[in-house]
């Protein structure tokens, strides 16, 4: 079951804010609270590789609060008195939360560094090990989160029902809010530069914002798919993933590769607008349909040498837990893969009132 997409509009190229993306599960349960106080939103982010104890990379496991991956980056550039690119961090972590992430920072082998003199208020070094490379973006494993939800307007007994529909039939791997910035400013940006043909000097603010409108397009077609009632089946030329891997092929027997996706053991995927669209005959006419009024962004994201990538349609959330502190107050503990968003799926509970009595800035995180 799902809802449609309101209040589009009329022209593409004129949004400045996410439309309301199709649900999998059905309209919201109610209303809850998120993030009245800090530690409402805890996440802690697992590597994909053991770290070697030895080499000339400092890994720092840190807990930040009320601070965004960035800030903290500049911090140890300060500290450490290193170059940017010595510095690095596998992802970003939302600002409003308590965020505990691994940065590396490279140092000369003989030189060592007293960490704890690097905590303040708003950063605390967990633990210290070596290792012989430098962490890169998309190094995570997956995310665990412990949230809390208050002022529930829902029963127990419906919450917990579609938090199971959840964890069995999984949810729409959407990019959040904090993905397109404060009232899609990020977005609105990107198809600006893109559109005019502009370049910005900053070039990693310059990629966050074609990114924006590379997740803008692909939370679309997402969107448009189960709006359609095509999320839970399989198209002739669809391209798939398999479950737990970034690598897949492109679907040529539907009949024959129906129970590997009945099973989730094939993903559909969605794409990451660029040149060479990897899906075939019927799913690549679907999503060239979906596209066609954004034609013009796609082919500006090529000419910048964008090829398109893929990303899977659903998240199976893992381990997922509740317990109830009374009627209206709930906590959710769930892991999530690299690159998937808790907002997504926590919007398929329940509408969110973000609270955030902290000091305000633009969040361009993700979860």
């Amino acid at each position: 079951m799902s809802d449609s997409k309101e209040n589009t509009p009329s022209h593409p190229l004129s949004r400045t804010e996410c439309y309301e993306w199709s649900r999998m599960h059905g309209k919201p349960l109610g209303t809850a609270n998120f993030k009245s106080e800090l530690s409402d939103f805890v996440v802690e982010e697992t590597l994909r590789f053991e770290l070697s104890g030895e080499g000339a990379h400092h890994f720092l496991y840190i807990e930040k609060q009320n601070i965004n991956t960035d800030i903290v980056v500049q911090k140890l550039i300060r500290f450490a008195d290193v170059k940017p690119t010595d510095v690095g961090y596998a992802g970003k972590k939302d600002r409003f939360a308590i965020a505990r992430q691994w940065f590396s920072v490279q140092l000369p082998l003989l030189r060592e560094i007293d960490w704890s003199e690097f905590n303040d208020d708003e950063v605390n070094v967990l633990e210290v090990t070596r290792h012989d490379k430098k962490l890169r973006i998309g190094a995570v494993k997956s995310n665990h989160f412990d949230i809390r939800l208050r002022d529930l307007n829902v029963s127990q007994e419906d919450f917990k029902k579609r938090l199971d529909n959840i964890s069995e039939e999984g949810f729409p791997n959407y990019f959040g809010e904090q993905r397109f910035g404060h009232q899609g400013a990020n977005l609105t940006r990107g198809i600006d530069l893109l559109i005019k043909n502009k370049k910005l000097k900053n070039r990693n603010l310059q990629g966050l914002l074609f990114s924006a409108v590379r997740s803008y397009l692909y939370n679309h077609v997402v969107s448009e798919r189960i709006n359609k009632g095509l999320s839970t089946k399989l198209l002739q030329g669809d391209f798939v993933m398999l479950s737990g891997s970034e690598k897949g092929f492109v679907v040529e027997d539907v009949n024959a590769e129906q129970p590997r996706f009945i099973e989730n053991d094939i993903l559909l995927t969605a794409p990451l607008a660029g040149s060479r669209p990897q899906p075939m005959h019927e799913a690549l006419s679907f999503e060239a349909e979906c596209l066609s009024e954004y034609q013009v962004l796609i082919d500006k994201l090529a000419n910048k040498r964008f090829n398109e990538e893929r990303r899977a349609l659903k998240c199976f959330p893992q381990n997922v837990t509740s317990e109830w502190h009374n009627e209206t107050e709930v906590s959710l503990s769930f892991d999530l893969p690299k690159g998937a968003f808790a907002t997504s799926m926590l919007r398929e509970l329940v509408t969110l009132v973000e609270h955030k009595p902290f000091k305000d800035i633009t969040n361009n995180e993700h979860d």
